[in-house]
């Protein structure tokens, strides 16, 4: 397989790719799983990070023509890596053999409107020198050495530079980031945005926010969602240890033109007529700072994440206001509008879930509420 322009690697695969398929579950469900070895000269075997079974049984060697098969099911929601576990196993996962299993959440996750990819980091080690039919094949005194070739994401040294992923503006989007190594940490990162939401190692209940360079070590994973605001911009990513960038592990996000976000209506109802996802509008309505019956519009709102939890406050009163949180979900960042003046807009997007209260901190009767549900 060619895994930098004009450079062919003699790879050990899973079905004839590096990396190997992604495989995509359900939390809970039951995986009836066979290995075929159709490599005449070795044992291989499989190691499923998603699975909890016996070592000995069922990832042991499966022999040159053999097979084995063994069930699991997954029990906990994430992206997980496998790989051949067959001694050496840094020379079988040197040479390729590995790949991704995400499990999804037995919660569905909101859809990403604006883009869904996975990016699997990963080292090559080839020989100084190419064979006599001109293809290098894993030198395994410098994997032992920690000494890679090219440092890449996909199988494929700066691929996404040539051929840049896309990305919409101002919409959700999610990236299945897995380091398999087999030796080096990967501290990723996308130059010009922040990520919005990580789940450690895919699953839901390990969430941090606003992450500007996510630590990975080999065999880790993590989950990002985040938004793109600059239609018909690039934003690059990386791993932010630049020796291993500069061997191949950069790429680009290419932002499209066109704008993914418009307005939803709330009325004071709380009824909502929406003309297209991603923003829910409450107004700071006229002579809110004189008369106390009157605050926010709608004073309760309640928005779904992917569809509508971008939030825009409007001062349409003559006087100035706030939009300051009072408590928000565990694990929610607090949020803070600063003194809005008559006219001023201030925007928020709500990615945890759960109930969000606000008030005004000039004027005491004007509160809110915000319940954040899940897609």
């Amino acid at each position: 397989m060619e895994i930098a322009p004009n450079v062919t690697y003699h790879a050990w695969t899973f079905n004839g790719t590096v990396p190997g398929p992604t495989i995509t579950v359900n939390q809970g469900d039951t995986i009836s799983f066979t290995l075929y070895n159709d490599d005449p000269n070795m044992a291989h075997s499989i190691d499923f990070h998603a699975a909890q079974v016996n070592w000995v049984t069922d990832y042991g060697p499966v022999a040159p023509g053999q097979s084995k098969t063994f069930n699991f099911t997954v029990e906990y929601p994430g992206i997980f890596m496998y790989h051949c576990g067959t001694p050496p196993v840094l020379l079988h996962i040197g040479n390729g053999m590995y790949g991704a299993i995400i499990v999804n959440p037995s919660t569905p996750m909101p859809a990403a409107l604006g883009g869904t990819y996975v990016l699997i980091q990963s080292e090559f080690y080839l020989n100084s020198q190419p064979g006599t039919d001109g293809v290098y094949a894993g030198n395994y005194s410098d994997m032992l050495n920690g000494n890679p070739t090219y440092v890449v994401f996909n199988g494929k040294a700066n691929q996404y530079v040539a051929s840049p992923l896309e990305v919409a503006p101002n919409e959700l989007v999610r990236l299945y980031v897995l380091n398999v190594g087999p030796n080096e940490w990967s501290a990723f990162h996308v130059i010009g945005a922040l990520m919005d939401t990580v789940y450690i190692d895919g699953n839901p209940a390990n969430v941090e926010h606003g992450i500007q360079t996510l630590n990975i070590p080999p065999s880790g994973g993590a989950m990002v969602q985040m938004y793109f605001q600059d239609p018909g911009g690039k934003n690059p990513f990386v791993t932010h240890d630049f020796a291993d960038a500069s061997i191949g592990a950069e790429g680009m996000f290419v932002v499209g033109t066109g704008s993914a976000t418009t307005t939803t209506t709330v009325t004071s109802s709380g009824s909502q007529t929406s003309t297209s996802p991603q923003l829910t509008r409450i107004t700071m309505v006229s002579n809110a700072g004189i008369d106390t019956s009157l605050g926010f519009s709608p004073s309760v709102v309640k928005v779904m994440i992917g569809v509508n939890n971008t939030i825009e406050w409007v001062n349409e009163d003559s006087v100035p206001h706030t939009a300051t949180s009072t408590s928000v979900p565990s694990g929610a960042s607090p949020f803070d509008s600063g003194e809005l003046n008559p006219g001023a807009t201030f925007t928020v997007t709500l990615t945890v879930p759960g109930t969000y209260a606000y008030h005004c901190t000039y004027h005491s009767w004007m509160i809110g509420e915000i319940e954040v549900v899940s897609g």
